[in-house]
């Protein structure tokens, strides 16, 4: 295993169903043990303990950091130090000629105290206890009492007269889950297990993107949450450093990825987020431990998941858990029609259809636009299909009959002949040069349309200089006046955008174009990381560099590139 493929300046290191991370924070310059709890709400990203290699003087030292799968380690010329998570609530150390302060950023209430066989830290901003355990070495508690708070707090971890130094910190919300101190050998094994264990369930790749697919399975693994407060199951975040929450529609992505070896757990993802979908059928913007946000939402990208979750592991999918998918699809695509169902259903804002500041939405809204009501074409063809599972025959009729009218609707309205259009309902003109990649979503309904609706829609996105680039889809036109190479939605490439395409061109029977999207994209993913989104022409990852959506995405589309027997260039 390459440990530069894991850059602890980039990628958190954290573990399998824990809470806490040991990420860099830029602005600090320093590592940080954080705590994820609350979502992306926290102003100061959960902030608990900075961790500084010392030297025995207690001086900074300057070396170098990297990062495995099951360890974060630092050396320089005077030592060593070694970090694992024994369990998702403690961490291990070990070190060899120098030492770690943990300093605490002492507020209202924290405070340490020297029991018997342990340092007790109150983390009081952040509901937290933590029990510091020395092994072998020295302890020094500075954490002077105001009254009421410590006025500072750090404690410095020094060797022995031999050189060694051994620690546990467990951290905890009422009584710890553990009095001994873990060893930091029993813990490096056992995270080395789990993470192979969850290696091999991971989707296979072709060879020379076996590493970066090490890296992809690293993300997804450590960014797992417990069940806790909202969260009724496992849960997947899309980051460890500061996206910290479910949106409603990166869990799907991430649900598809585990679809094949893991059906259980991806249900799970697909469920947190409809256990909480409202009596109207609306699906939150985001879920974490804490609380659901309902100001926005997410496009119905559900139905689309569910037929290819089905396929991947039909025995996973016995008639309650189709009932139950039935139910919630059906709920969430009925909050999407208008009350009379012979309109366009309609965005509300850019964040309701996840292209958050795409130019579709310059004139405003509300926006009728063609991603909308093909997911939900999509959506309908489904539970239409689940109705026939359930031996409901009339209901399939209905979605059918329903899905074939939207269809219909789509093309009269936002057909124009030549392309897609979005239509703002009394708002201004679409904005002069701006095109968005969004409007080639219908692409998705494959044989539904015309050969000529086809072919005009793939010249359009394959039109030399326009979407295409050597990495895949930009999301705005390269040769708009609103192309942005870090323009969030106006310009580069994300991953579930790719991951849409490459279906859409399987279902318009050009299986040869996903198959080199699938190429470009996964190669740019292997050289820049898992970023959140990248520049569409320099193929740089931006944004949050360590993003599970798109790992996720690059395993399936990896996957996809071992299955093909050839692929050719366009």
């Amino acid at each position: 295993m390459n440990p530069l493929l894991f850059d602890p300046y980039k990628v958190p290191f954290s573990r399998r169903e824990s809470w806490l991370c040991v990420s860099w924070l830029a602005e600090d310059q320093s590592f940080w043990l954080r705590n994820l709890r609350g979502g992306d709400e926290h102003t100061d990203l959960g902030r608990l303990f900075r961790l500084t290699p010392i030297d025995a003087a207690g001086l900074p030292l300057q070396g170098e950091w990297t990062l495995r799968p099951e360890a974060l380690s630092f050396r320089c010329e005077q030592g060593s130090i070694d970090l694992v998570f024994a369990d998702a609530d403690t961490l291990a150390l070990t070190a060899q000629g120098i030492g770690l302060r943990l300093s605490l950023q002492s507020r209202r209430y924290d405070y340490a105290q020297r029991l018997a066989a342990a340092v007790h830290i109150s983390c009081a901003t952040q509901d937290l206890s933590a029990r510091l355990m020395l092994g072998e070495g020295d302890l020094q508690l500075d954490a002077p009492w105001q009254g009421q708070r410590a006025e500072r707090m750090a404690c410095e971890l020094k060797p022995n007269e031999q050189g060694r130094l051994t620690a546990a910190l467990h951290l905890y919300r009422v009584r710890p889950l553990r009095l001994d101190r873990a060893e930091f050998e029993v813990a490096q094994a056992s995270a080395t297990a789990d993470f192979a264990a969850w290696l091999a369930l991971t989707l296979g790749v072709t060879p020379e993107l076996g590493a970066a697919r090490e890296l992809a399975a690293y993300i997804t693994w450590s960014c797992l949450v417990p069940a806790e407060g909202q969260l009724k199951h496992p849960a997947m975040y899309m980051s460890k450093n500061w996206m910290t929450n479910i949106w409603s529609w990166d869990h799907c992505f991430n649900a598809l990825a585990l679809g094949a070896a893991q059906p259980e757990l991806a249900w799970q993802q697909l469920a947190l987020l409809f256990e909480h979908q409202h009596v109207s059928g609306r699906l939150p913007d985001f879920v974490n431990d804490r609380f659901a946000y309902w100001r926005f939402t997410k496009p119905p990208v559900h139905g689309w998941t569910v037929a290819q979750l089905r396929r991947m592991a039909p025995a996973a999918w016995p008639a309650e858990r189709c009932a139950q998918a039935y139910a919630w699809l059906a709920a969430q695509a009925n909050s999407w029609m208008d009350e009379t169902g012979e309109g366009l259903p309609a965005y509300d804002h850019g964040n309701d259809a996840g292209w958050d500041n795409a130019t579709t939405f310059l004139p405003g809204t509300p926006l009728q636009s063609p991603d909308l009501s093909s997911f939900l074409i999509l959506q309908m063809e489904e539970l239409a299909a689940l109705a026939e599972l359930l031996e409901r025959q009339d209901e399939a009729r209905r979605w059918r009959q329903r899905a074939d009218a939207l269809f219909e609707r789509l093309m009269a309205r936002l057909w124009d002949g030549e392309r897609f259009v979005a239509i703002c309902a009394g708002g201004l003109p679409s904005q002069l040069g701006a095109d968005s990649l969004i409007a080639f979503m219908p692409l998705l309904l494959g044989q539904r349309m015309g050969e000529p609706q086809r072919r005009a829609l793939l010249q359009g996105l394959f039109e030399l200089g326009r979407f295409f680039t050597s990495h895949g889809l930009a999301t705005e036109s390269q040769r708009s006046p609103f192309y942005q190479a870090d323009g969030y939605w106006r310009g580069p490439i994300w991953a579930p955008t790719m991951l849409l395409f490459v279906d859409a061109m399987d279902r318009c029977g050009r299986a040869d174009l996903g198959d080199e999207l699938a190429r470009r994209f996964t190669a740019m993913a292997a050289r820049s990381g898992m970023a959140e989104n990248y520049d569409a022409q320099s193929g740089a990852g931006l944004r949050d560099p360590a993003f599970t959506w798109t790992s996720s995405v690059f395993l399936l589309l990896g996957h996809r590139l071992k299955d093909c027997a050839h692929v050719e260039s366009v």
